[in-house]
């Protein structure tokens, strides 16, 4: 092969897509998307909020109060640094506390009120608002919330029997800072000491007889990770735009030059039909790795550093490659190219859905769409295990052979 050739019809490629700037126009609104995605949405899994007004989820939580007390001084201070820019105190004008209030979608409520009940005991009432149907969305608020205010008021409660001349100390504590449990685990000790205060007033030579068997509880996740649908919304991006570039450009730029004559041009001109198809697999996969790093260096900067990235990139994009090249030899017009790549995206989707839901072995193995998502979202989410590889490995393996199998069917039958 020829430097000087390819060289030449690399840069044909370029000036066809300067002179037709849809697919540059396409790319741009992937990035745009990309952006939006990362600055308008800034949650975490760490927050527990992963989604946003399109998907559900709780992305900001109001916390409303009547007046800025030590209660919610102490509260502002303890706003955790994963739930910083979604937690938002707002003080309510006094004339509009009791009217129905409308938030914005993606949004909960949590209200805090402290005043006094009839008898003259402190009320402290609080109010926790969720999305319609969705109340799990305000789970991680309300673990806060609840924890919190725990710690608050058993420091209130000792600095009052401090003033009091009680012994503090024999306040029992119990434990928040292990995890969601700890309330439940404080409701069986509060019962266990209760059952043994009443046998004690009762029956003192039983005292120590134990009423309540003491409970421990424990809690671990299964090995499987939750989605978080902010990656998975990268990774399609990512996916999409390698299809998008190999599957959908290629052959139907490629059957544009056949129907006026170009690809018959390039046939009788010094460049070899080796050198046309090369230079096709250089420009397309180049384009479409290079703006799907910039999406998947959008949503995490880190992955452009990792081997593994970069490996699935080629996997993926050398398999759309010789499935776009397949389409472009098989289709005759353009309209036909688009209609082939559309036609054999829906079909692989529909197989790859029929296998998951009835639990069919080995027919998923065979499609690069499988092993390509599974890889590309391992790395994103830096969650590459060894299976991860075992994708790899077959996803580099599926792409080699559509590129050999694309480069024969070209040979056979590309110019006519």
């Amino acid at each position: 092969m020829r430097i000087r050739i390819l060289r030449a019809l690399v840069v044909k490629e370029v000036r066809r897509h300067i002179a037709n700037r849809g697919g540059i126009v396409l790319g741009v609104l992937l990035i745009v998307a990309a952006v939006l995605l990362s600055v308008f949405n800034p949650t975490t899994a760490d927050a527990g909020t992963a989604g946003g007004d399109l998907i559900g989820g709780v992305h900001h939580c109001f916390v409303d109060y009547r007046e800025e007390t030590d209660l919610i001084k102490q509260l502002k201070k303890r706003v955790p640094p994963n739930l910083a820019s979604q937690v938002v105190f707002r003080k309510l004008v006094p004339q509009t506390v009791d009217r129905v209030t409308s938030d914005p979608p993606g949004t909960g409520r949590i209200r805090i009120h402290e005043t006094a009940s009839p008898s003259g005991v402190p009320l402290l009432k609080l109010g926790v608002w969720h999305p319609p149907g969705d109340p799990v969305s305000m789970y991680v608020y309300e673990q806060w919330l609840w924890r919190t205010m725990r710690e608050l008021l058993h420091e209130r409660a000792k600095s009052e029997l401090l003033a009091l001349g009680a012994d503090a100390e024999k306040l029992p504590t119990g434990d928040t800072t292990q995890d969601d449990l700890w309330a439940v685990r404080d409701s069986f000790r509060g019962l266990a000491a209760d059952a043994q205060r009443l046998l004690g007033e009762s029956r003192p030579t039983e005292r120590s007889k134990a009423i309540v068997p003491a409970v421990e509880i424990t809690r671990d996740g299964l090995g499987a990770q939750p989605l978080d649908f902010r990656s998975t919304i990268a990774t399609a991006m990512v996916v999409f735009a390698l299809y998008f570039t190999c599957c959908y450009l290629l052959p139907t730029l490629n059957c544009e030059e056949r129907e006026r004559g170009v690809l018959l041009a390039q046939a009788l001109s010094p460049a070899s039909p080796l050198e046309i198809v090369f230079a096709k697999f250089l420009f397309y996969p180049t384009a479409g790795v290079f703006l799907a790093a910039i999406l998947a260096g959008i949503y995490s900067p880190g992955v452009l550093n990792t081997l593994f990235f970069w490996l699935a990139l080629l996997a993926l994009a050398s398999g759309f490659l010789g499935i776009g090249m397949t389409v472009s030899t098989l289709a005759k017009t353009q309209r036909s190219a688009f209609m082939g790549s559309m036609c054999y995206l829906m079909s692989v989707s529909l197989i790859l859905f029929i296998c998951s839901q009835n639990q069919i072995p080995l027919i998923s193995y065979f499609a690069i769409e499988f092993h390509g998502p599974k890889i590309i979202h391992a790395a994103m989410t830096r969650s590459v295990e060894a299976k991860h590889w075992y994708h790899l490995v077959a996803a580099l393996g599926l792409g080699a052979s559509w590129m050999l199998f694309a480069s024969w069917m070209f040979r056979k039958r590309g110019w006519q």
